[in-house]
Parts: structure tokens; C-alpha cells; sequence
């Protein structure tokens, strides 16, 4: 959960639940230490991190208490045991949709969103159980392509796909962190990182649809009255993310070509593309 209302407002009748796995399951919106229909920023105990404590599930309040389905002991006891294993690196094919989870940080950690899990406030993901297996769904992006907390351009441009957690310690966010606890696992992410970027970035496909995306929705932007941009930021917004892509794709290349050189990043301004202010709703939005 987070951003306005805190998902206060969210209602599993509203989704088709065809689209979404069920069965033996349930979802769970995590916010960092938030409660929906208030509390305040920041992650709060190691069940937000997605760490093992203890057996007893008064030890996962923040999960427990903010599930968006209905949790019974068994799936208590069954989620428990995964973040055991989890925290431990250990079973982990029988503990987590591994390819979904690599694949969501291989997205995750090209567009360097710090407003979320990796972050410093640890907040802002769905974390979905099934059967035992864990994986993430993704939750506020508005902060991400290094916008968050007035990212610094060649920072977040050459951000460490290696390193994505807040201060290093990739242990502190096991969800994360089992990708590097073995070598077959790492390898399997760089190689869906080189994939990605051979699909999105060979032939400029990302940057075309982002330019394809800004002529759809330009003759709205003009027409509506209450937009929090003039056309003028709006355009050049869509020419800094499309510059942002561009460099992040060569950053990761070298990265993945051992390469620890960076990526110049010239003048572009990040905060083009949208920054925080003033609160929960503050700050002009991507």
C-alpha cells in the first residue's frame, strides 16, 4: 500500500479476479509501517523487510494486519515458514515464483525506484502468496526513473543493478537479496537483464513508445484545465525520461559487461520528469 489514503479505499471486489492468481493464497498490500487510512512514512520491524522473526504471527503485524484477503492460521503458519526460508536462503525453488520475482527486480532496478521496498522507507509494494510461493506486485511508481527524494542524475543513471538496497546490505531485504546468494540465480538475472535491454533498447523500442505515448495524450494535456504541468514541463518531462531510458540502458550494458565506468549524464535535470512536496499528494507527478 501507499499513496493517497494509503489504499484505504482498496476493495478486492473491485478487480477480475480471473487476471489475478487466487487459490490457497492471499495478497498482501505492505507500506512500510503504513496502516490503511493513516499512519505515517517510514518501514517499522523486520516484517516489512520480509524477514524471518519468529513463529508467532503476532511478530508480522504489519502483514497480517493489512492483508487485503481474509487470513486464516494456516496461511499464517504456510507464510511464516516461507519468509524462514526465505531469510535463511534455503528451498528457495519451493519458496518463491523465482523467474517472477527476478524479472519484477530486473524492471524494478532499471527504473531506480526508491520510493519502494530497496528504498530507505521500505514501503510501497504488494507483496502475493500462493500455495507457499511468494512474489511481488508492483505499487507506486510515480517516483521512479531516480525522481525520488530529488535523485541525482548520474547517480540514479548508473545506479548498481548489484546493489539496489538502500545502504548496501542486500541481506536486509531478502527479497532481494537471495538473487545474489548464489551464482545460478545472479547469472539468471543478468542474463533477463540482457534480455531486456536487447529487447526495449536494440532498436529504440522504449524510447518510441514513450514518444508514441506523449502524442496520444498530448491533445488532453492542452485541453485540460487542471493539469499540474504547462506544456512546456509536460514536453520536457517526455524529453528527460526519454534521455533517462537511454543512459540507464547504456549504464546497465557496461554493468553487465563488467565495465564499473560511468555513463555521463550531461545536464539533464531529473525533476523534469516529476519530484516530491508538500505531503502525501505534493509534487507534480510523471
Amino acid at each position: 500500500g501507499g499513496g493517497r489514503g494509503n489504499g484505504k479505499d482498496f476493495n478486492m471486489d473491485d478487480f477480475d479476479m480471473d487476471q489475478v492468481p487466487t487459490g490457497g493464497g492471499f495478497e498482501m498490500p505492505q507500506g512500510g509501517g503504513f496502516n490503511f487510512g493513516g499512519g505515517g512514512f517510514g518501514g517499522k520491524g523486520d516484517d516489512v523487510k520480509l524477514k524471518y522473526i519468529d513463529d508467532d504471527p503476532d511478530s508480522y503485524s504489519n502483514i497480517f494486519n493489512s492483508a487485503k484477503t481474509d487470513v486464516s492460521k494456516a496461511d499464517q503458519n504456510r507464510l511464516i515458514s516461507a519468509l524462514k526460508k526465505l531469510s535463511e536462503y534455503s528451498d528457495l525453488e519451493n519458496t518463491l515464483d523465482t523467474e517472477e520475482v527476478l524479472r519484477y527486480f530486473v524492471v524494478h532496478n532499471f527504473v531506480v525506484n526508491g520510493d519502494s521496498y530497496t528504498g530507505s522507507m521500505i514501503h510501497n509494494y504488494y507483496l502475493h502468496e500462493k500455495d507457499g510461493l511468494l512474489s511481488m506486485i508492483p505499487w507506486d511508481y510515480n517516483l521512479a526513473f531516480g525522481t525520488f527524494q530529488g535523485g541525482n542524475a548520474s547517480s540514479s543513471v548508473n545506479s548498481s543493478i548489484d546493489s539496489p538496497v538502500s545502504g548496501g546490505n542486500m541481506d536486509d531485504r531478502p527479497m532481494v537479496g537471495w538473487i545474489f546468494s548464489d551464482e545460478k540465480y545472479t547469472d539468471e538475472y543478468h542474463r533477463l537483464f540482457s534480455e531486456f535491454i536487447d529487447e526495449w533498447f536494440s532498436d529504440g523500442k522504449l524510447v518510441s513508445m514513450i514518444e508514441e505515448t506523449a502524442e496520444m495524450i498530448r491533445p488532453y494535456v492542452e485541453k485540460d484545465p487542471t493539469k499540474f504541468c504547462t506544456e512546456d514541463e509536460f514536453e520536457a518531462g517526455v524529453d528527460v525520461l526519454s534521455q533517462f531510458v537511454t543512459l540507464r540502458s547504456k549504464a546497465v550494458s557496461r554493468q553487465l559487461s563488467g565495465d564499473d565506468t560511468y555513463v555521463e549524464t550531461g545536464d539533464i535535470n531529473l525533476s523534469d520528469m516529476g519530484f516530491m512536496g508538500g505531503g502525501m499528494g505534493g509534487g507534480r507527478r510523471k
